[in-house]
């Protein structure tokens, strides 16, 4: 990438990020780079683990492994912090941790559980099967039959030219069947299924109003600026506001606690889960500080990602959406709070590049992991203050066993060659980032002062982006109104995830799925008596684990294909890549 970003060798964007933070120092060496990026030479036996070039990782490696455990550390923490109020308190339902709670369940002297002795479990089960099996065949075969799960309405921009406009049109008159988000909706309040069905339907025409009145609604990318980027965030910090004030009680005590002021009512993991926090959030504010981060930017970088992590946990716990994307990242949100001169380039590269690993694509991000965990375990009456040290050793390990390995994978055989977004897109992000705002910065003369700012006086030339403010204030506006109607008037429909997922990639995806189970759970619960409903629970769950079985099916037949022929197998996904 370097040898071919004409932007990044005019501004010399690479020399803005710490040498800590990149193998062999950023410097381009081929056999630490190319070989990294395409592997060994297939003619030959594959390289030993000693072989890889630990000399050249050595020192990034010192930098990410105790930056990406602290942070494990903090989220397994904040996941402590918020369970009692989230499960006990507020009793988020935690449409995962039911799913896989039902399936686990066993009945004192009987070998499987309840729901794989039920007809309709199976029947659920076997059709979805069927579907997938016959598009499956269909992938490798596109001659034979297919079962449409997918319709183009698109032609209605012919008729109505301006809805072209609005980015990302064609997903809301392309309606996607994901069976198993099908599956999952029926198990979601009503007001959360409604609204991530409509999120899509809704935000078309908004942006279409927003584009005709003259607003910038483009959105750059998932580590730049945008209107609806900001908006998006806006509205995450709209949902904190809202978590800290409907937990206000129980977090204060746990804050007093954790402080040693008094004796509280706070559950003692939480107290001790706050001690480590802050202990951990300090350690990663100053790794980052110690490669030349400013301590208030680096403060506010730290506090930002772990805010990210705990909106899609609630995000997560109350409507199951086990498919998220923020489209926010921090170096956005600053940029566009502080701007570019007062952020200055070498910010811009750390913050960038800590994105690029932390949060550049959080679709299985830690947090909502644990609080599932520890949803179904309370549920069993396991203590949470065995998951905390349980979570963190495992991860610990899995880190440990991961690096060597990955590091020798990648040596022996490169990186696929098909997955252009972590070959080559989500690299350049942060990269590109900083060379457009060095390019800015010296074409207006900035450069230079910029690069003198100290850590407090970049506030004091801070020039907020006139759409950042607007995005932010909106989208905070949004979340804000939506959680107070929902609190005072129960005819309310719509929740305020509506607004934490609308234009981004899972919604476009999902939302007609979420919509139909909706519609299937509202009508049995209209028309239908509760036994109706629980039969369809139970219909619902085979229709889910159908799903599961033909997507592990596939890739088992993948596995079967290439260690056969040694050729790539067709691809058929049962959930989008």
């Amino acid at each position: 990438m370097r040898r071919t970003a004409t932007g990044w060798q005019k501004t010399q964007a690479l020399s803005y990020v710490p040498r800590e933070m990149l193998p062999a120092g950023g410097e381009d060496v081929e056999e630490v780079v190319d070989a990294f990026r395409i592997g060994a030479d297939h003619n030959k036996r594959p390289i030993a683990l000693s072989d890889v070039p630990w000399s050249a990782w050595r020192t990034p490696l010192a930098f990410w492994i105790p930056l990406i455990l602290l942070m494990a550390v903090g989220v397994v923490c904040l996941a402590l912090i918020v369970h009692p109020q989230w499960s006990r308190h507020e009793r988020l339902r935690y449409p995962i941790a039911a799913f896989a709670t039902t399936l686990m369940n066993q009945e004192s002297g009987r070998g499987i559980g309840p729901v794989f002795r039920s007809r309709l479990f199976w029947i659920g089960l076997a059709v979805v099967l069927v579907i997938r099996t016959v598009n499956g065949i269909h992938a490798w075969y596109p001659g034979s039959l297919e079962i449409p799960l997918l319709f183009d309405f698109t032609m209605i921009q012919q008729t109505w030219t301006s809805i072209g406009n609005a980015p990302g049109w064609e997903y809301s008159f392309q309606p996607r069947l994901f069976l198993m988000v099908v599956g999952f909706a029926y198990f979601l309040a009503s007001d959360v299924g409604l609204s991530l069905g409509l999120s899509n339907i809704v935000v078309v025409p908004v942006l279409v109003i927003l584009v005709e009145s003259g607003v910038d609604v483009s959105s750059t990318h998932y580590v730049g600026t945008g209107l609806v980027n900001w908006m998006l965030f806006g509205s995450y910090v709209g949902v904190t506001v809202m978590i800290a004030y409907t937990g206000r009680r129980y977090y204060l005590d746990v804050v007093r606690q954790g402080l040693g002021f008094r004796k509280g009512e706070a559950e003692r993991y939480s107290v001790w889960a706050f001690r480590v926090l802050v202990l951990a959030f300090a350690g990663m504010v100053f790794i980052l500080v110690n490669i030349g981060l400013g301590w208030p930017i680096a403060l506010l970088a730290v506090g930002l990602t772990l805010l990210l992590f705990l909106v899609m946990a609630r995000i997560n716990a109350e409507s199951g959406l086990f498919f998220c994307h923020p489209r926010w990242q921090a170096i956005g949100v600053l940029t566009g709070l502080m701007g570019a001169a007062a952020m200055g380039p070498k910010a811009i590269a750390i913050v960038g590049v800590f994105c690029a690993v932390m949060t550049i694509d959080p679709r299985e991000c830690m947090m909502p992991f644990i609080v599932n965990s520890l949803k179904m375990t309370s549920d069993l009456k396991v203590r949470a203050s065995r998951i905390g040290p349980a979570a963190i050793g495992t991860f610990a390990l899995g880190l440990a066993v991961a690096v060597p390995v990955v590091l020798w994978a990648n040596y022996n055989f490169g990186m696929p060659a098909w997955d252009d977004w972590a070959n080559r897109r989500a690299p350049k992000l942060p990269i590109d980032e900083v060379a457009r705002s060095v390019g800015r910065l010296d074409s207006t003369g900035q450069l230079d002062e910029s690069l003198s700012y100290g850590p407090l006086e970049r506030f004091a030339h801070i020039e907020p982006d006139k759409r950042f403010l607007w995005g932010l204030g909106v989208g905070f506006a949004l979340v804000i109104a939506c959680s107070f109607l929902r609190l005072r008037h129960s005819w309310w429909p719509l929740h305020p995830v509506m607004f934490l997922a609308w234009h981004t990639w899972p919604l476009r995806m999902f939302g007609y799925s979420f919509l139909l189970g909706w519609a299937i759970k509202s009508v049995l619960t209209k028309f239908g008596t509760r036994a109706a409903y629980d039969k369809g629970k139970t219909l619902m769950i085979g229709v889910i684990a159908g799903d599961i079985l033909a997507g592990l099916l596939f890739m088992a037949v993948g596995a079967i294909y290439y260690g056969a022929t040694g050729k790539v197998p067709e691809k058929y996904f049962i959930l989008p890549n």
